[in-house]
């Protein structure tokens, strides 16, 4: 399945081989910032400008009511990650503030030392302890727009305000990391993935439509 999220609140589900819309839901009224199927193909989490992640249990079919939300969320969201066992999501927010929460639940958890044990099953938070170094000398809290870290966990890419790609070694803990960097966008980059296999990042640019 493919989910695709919408300006207007709505998502949509698509089957990756046909392309026909398996399903459609609008719980809300603002933009879909990013959204997640977990690693076990159970929860669809859906999050939004609303300061809101929503979850969806994709086993009771097309109908995909709401089962649990994310609450005391303090800005939109900007990203989102499943642990590995599908049990937490982190997310990244417009405050600059990154929240571990119980799925489905919503409920948020603030214990260091329980989420120091979570294993995340991808990475795209540019926020935490693991990706300090991404952030460069004298950055705006806005400078830094995505990030993605590779199948293999050994290298993080990031996307900035200045139209750069970055290449990180991953985990990032020193500021000021070295990195390598890659010219291609005039304007700023909005997201950035790894291919399944590692072998090439796709990037997406923002004014300059690339």
């Amino acid at each position: 399945m493919v989910a695709i999220g919408m300006k207007n609140g709505e998502f949509v589900i698509l089957l990756v081989n046909s392309l026909k819309v398996w399903g459609k839901k609008r719980d809300r009224k603002s933009a879909i910032q990013d959204i997640r199927i977990s690693p076990d193909n159970r929860f669809l989490a859906v999050g939004s400008q609303e300061h809101t992640v929503d979850f969806y249990d994709l086993t009771q079919g097309t109908t995909l009511n709401r089962i649990g939300y994310c609450k005391d969320i303090a800005s939109f969201v900007l990203q989102m990650d499943f642990s590995a066992d599908s049990r937490y999501i982190q997310v990244s927010t417009g405050a600059y503030k990154r929240q571990v929460h119980e799925v489905p639940l919503g409920k948020q958890i603030t214990d260091p030392a329980l989420i120091e044990k979570i294993t995340w099953a991808t990475w795209t938070s540019i926020l935490g302890d693991e990706v300090i170094g991404i952030w460069p000398r004298n950055a705006d809290k806005a400078d830094v727009n995505c990030a993605c870290v590779t199948h293999a966990g050994l290298n993080i890419v990031t996307g900035d305000d200045f139209g750069l790609v970055k290449l990180f070694d991953f985990p990032c803990t020193e500021k000021f990391a070295k990195h390598k960097r890659y010219f291609g966008h005039s304007a700023h980059v909005t997201n950035i993935r790894f291919s399944h296999d590692d072998k090439y990042v796709i990037s997406t640019g923002g004014d300059d439509c690339r």
